[in-house]
């Protein structure tokens, strides 16, 4: 179950780390300031247990820890299972990181520290807080009490928008195009069936729950072949719409992940080949053909690759 929202005036971060603990450790209060309260703990499965139990402001991950990468903790961070997706990360690695590394950080939202400079760390650690960025939720809904009280079960952890008519929910969407909408059938201006075509013509993998009074099994099923995800029904119970919005969250960082997954698989291959080509190329004498193909491995290198899977695919390429 993923926590609460946060309450405490101050910012409480989580630190995965066996590195940063000693150098902050003989000043700790003036190296973390009067803002943050500091939780230290040294292996990736010490990180998710806090965080189930606990939200935090900010996970700030070595990167490599006893039990695991920082990118698959970062990942697991990411698909909302134990803690909120949205949670700001903060990865410390130690020396110059290759471009490999800032590219997967920058993937997973992540921001980067050197533990090699531990005085900006907490500055780095602040603007991640700062540049947090919610899912976005857009409900469309004309009652202005169902409205208030979704607004009221989504708001702390999600931005959220009211439109009170079709017409304007479907221009407020085109505009921002919320992470998710939740969409009422019976409305004014342009009835909520008629908004959810709309939307999945420009977006046919646009998120949708559809708010419903009284609806037909068979209806259900012809807005569900239309592309509407889920059905909640009015009134709202509170803990069931936060329950289905997470879900759906859920799963759809999961979606991404997969996707990251066969990218990088596609472009550790495509990137092996080339190697075998650019060492075929040196063997027969054709330095000119070996270039071009290390130079069209570096202008694409796969951005998601972990540090570990780019070495397996060396040694791949090493072994034939």
């Amino acid at each position: 179950m993923v926590p609460a929202p946060l309450k405490d005036t101050k910012q409480a971060i989580i630190v995965a780390s066996d590195i940063l603990r000693p150098l902050a450790a003989p000043a700790s209060a003036a190296f973390w300031g009067e803002r943050f309260k500091t939780i230290y703990c040294e292996t990736g499965r010490a990180l998710i247990d806090r965080l189930r139990r606990r939200p935090f402001h900010c996970a700030i991950i070595q990167d490599q820890l006893e039990d695991c990468d920082c990118w698959r903790l970062a990942k697991i961070i990411r698909s909302g299972r134990f803690c909120a997706p949205a949670l700001p990360i903060v990865v410390l690695h130690r020396g110059a990181p290759s471009a490999g590394f800032d590219a997967i950080a920058k993937s997973l939202n992540a921001a980067t520290a050197s533990l090699a400079e531990p005085d900006a760390i907490p500055r780095i650690v602040q603007a991640a807080i700062d540049q947090r960025r919610r899912s976005s939720v857009l409900i469309i809904e004309d009652d202005p009490d169902a409205a208030e009280t979704a607004r009221r079960a989504l708001d702390a952890d999600y931005k959220v928008e009211i439109a009170v008519n079709g017409a304007d929910g479907l221009s407020v969407w085109k505009e921002k195009r919320h992470d998710l909408v939740l969409l009422d059938l019976m409305l004014p201006a342009l009835p909520g069936e008629e908004v959810l075509k709309e939307i999945l013509v420009v977006n046919p993998k646009q998120p949708v729950i559809i708010v419903t009074a009284h609806a037909s099994q068979s209806r259900h099923s012809n807005l569900m072949l239309l592309g509407a995800n889920e059905f909640v029904e009015k009134p709202f119970d509170i803990n069931v719409l936060r329950a289905l919005c997470r879900s759906l969250f859920q799963e759809m960082a999961l979606a991404r992940a997969d996707r990251e997954i066969d990218e990088m698989r596609a472009a550790a291959r495509e990137n092996a080949h080339r190697a075998t080509a650019a060492s075929i190329s040196l063997r027969q004498g054709n330095t000119s053909g070996a270039a071009m193909q290390l130079d069209a491995m570096l202008a694409g290198a796969p951005q998601d690759l972990t540090d570990d899977e780019w070495v397996e695919v060396l040694n791949d390429v090493q072994d034939k």
